[in-house]
């Protein structure tokens, strides 16, 4: 079983008793609120066991407002505290003229609508915790420089909605001692000879529904050191690919456990237990929410296939369907269809046969099919019947309108000029393709030969 467990509501990590006791926390150390307030508190920290502080400007200075003043104010509490990003820096970036040196448990909430990057500079490691622990949500860790963990070094960390992207150095961008949690977060672009997500022997790993993707040369995943039995590595629901140069997913499997559906392109991450297929990621882009993403396309064996996904959305803030898919992003690109049906049914006369026509569209080429009713109620005495026929017809859609044609054949009676109503529904569409379908009223004629 897994040991870390969303809860519900906004911020779905919440750790269980074992991994508090893997952090080494006390059992009345404050925990963060479970939703951001818009504008917490500057609390004074003077005697403070934890505090409430909201930064208010990009400056990468120590001015009042500014996340390193934030930060010194939760490093003068004596547990730690809560940093909120203010609303209006959403999509902002703050370049940081020093790494944020911290030792108190912390947690930085940026805004769910468009989130926050805090950059290195390319100049120094970005954050540095000794503290219990150290969560970020919404949070982009970007161009950080160290010999070891350029964006990133914790004794304990959890990402949530958050991604380390871009950071160079000679070895890893993250390195834990103790835990980390990943969770709809991406790690990729990060350039260094070791693992990307490093983490100590004995540390407990747990990777949720993220991607782990295109950081070289050394591999994505790798631990530090001799692995002891105590450690542990949980994958769930995510995707290692395109790590390494010569490609080298993971460092290691020791101590590796799979839960749901997990990607890897190569070997090196696992032989049971993950799906050894190209994940078909396309670049890290902007794809709206919080953080970017590797989004993916419906040929994606990471298309629907994963298994008891616990995050409700994707790392974009987008629902994750019944089908959720493998890794921080889910699907939305659905092929969406346009039918039309001609207004005009002609009925040849001497056969008796209608011709059913309209045309057909789609945003990307698909195969599927047509489900037809032609229905017309007549009168006959004092009494009104009903008439219709039904047909199925295959279609090639493309994004420019194609016609398609039935042959309507009655098994009972027969049409009359006059108004009848026309149907046409998909049938048999792709996963990838939203169904549709359409009534329209339509006027019968005839026609001789």
């Amino acid at each position: 079983m897994p040991f870390f467990t969303p809860r519900a509501g906004r911020w779905p990590l919440a750790l269980s008793l074992a991994a508090i006791a893997a952090l080494g926390a006390c059992a009345d150390e404050p925990v963060a609120p479970r939703t951001p307030s818009p504008l917490a508190p500057q609390a004074s920290v003077l005697g403070a066991e934890w505090v409430d502080v909201t930064v208010t400007n990009t400056s990468g200075g120590t001015e009042i407002g500014s996340l390193r003043w934030a930060a010194s104010q939760v490093q003068a509490a004596t547990q730690g505290g809560t940093i909120w990003i203010d609303p209006s820096l959403a999509g902002d970036t703050i370049t940081l003229g020093a790494g944020l040196e911290l030792d108190r448990t912390m947690y930085i909430y940026a805004p769910q609508s468009r989130g926050v990057t805090i950059s290195g500079n390319d100049q120094h490691r970005v954050m540095s915790s000794t503290g219990p622990f150290l969560s970020l949500a919404n949070v982009t860790v970007t161009k950080g420089y160290a010999d070891s963990a350029s964006a990133i070094s914790a004794v304990a960390l959890a990402l949530d909605n958050s991604n380390v992207q871009n950071n160079r150095g000679a070895r890893s961008a993250i390195f834990v001692e103790r835990t980390l949690y990943i969770g709809n977060g991406t790690v990729s672009g990060n350039v260094g000879g070791g693992p990307a997500v490093e983490y100590k022997s004995g540390a407990q790993v747990q990777i949720d529904n993220s991607t782990v993707a295109y950081n070289s040369p050394g591999p994505g995943l790798g631990v530090y050191g001799y692995p002891s039995y105590t450690t542990r590595v949980l994958l769930h629901n995510s995707i290692i690919s395109n790590n390494g140069s010569p490609l080298r997913n993971c460092s290691s499997t020791f101590g590796f456990e799979y839960v749901g559906t997990n990607i890897s392109n190569d070997w090196n991450c696992g032989e049971v237990g993950i799906v050894v297929a190209d994940p078909l990621l396309m670049p890290l882009a902007d794809n709206g929410g919080p953080v970017m993403t590797h989004a993916i396309p419906h040929l994606s064996p990471a298309f629907n296939t994963g298994v008891d996904c616990w995050w409700e959305t994707d790392a974009r803030n987008v629902p994750r369907d019944a089908k959720c898919d493998v890794g921080a992003f889910e699907f939305n690109d659905f092929t969406r269809i346009t039918l039309t049906i001609d207004p005009t049914t002609k009925v040849d006369a001497t056969t008796g046969r209608a011709l059913l026509t309209g045309t057909v569209r789609c945003t990307r080429d698909d195969a599927f099919s047509l489900h037809l009713m032609l229905q017309q109620y007549q009168k006959v005495g004092k009494n009104q019947t009903e008439v219709h026929a039904h047909s199925t017809v295959p279609v090639d859609c493309s994004t420019s309108a194609r016609p398609w044609s039935a042959t309507m054949v009655l098994t009972d009676g027969a049409y009359q000029a006059g108004a009848a109503k026309a149907t046409a529904q998909t049938l048999g569409t792709p996963e990838w393709a939203t169904p549709a379908g359409l009534t329209s009223a339509v006027k019968i004629s005839f026609t001789r030969k």
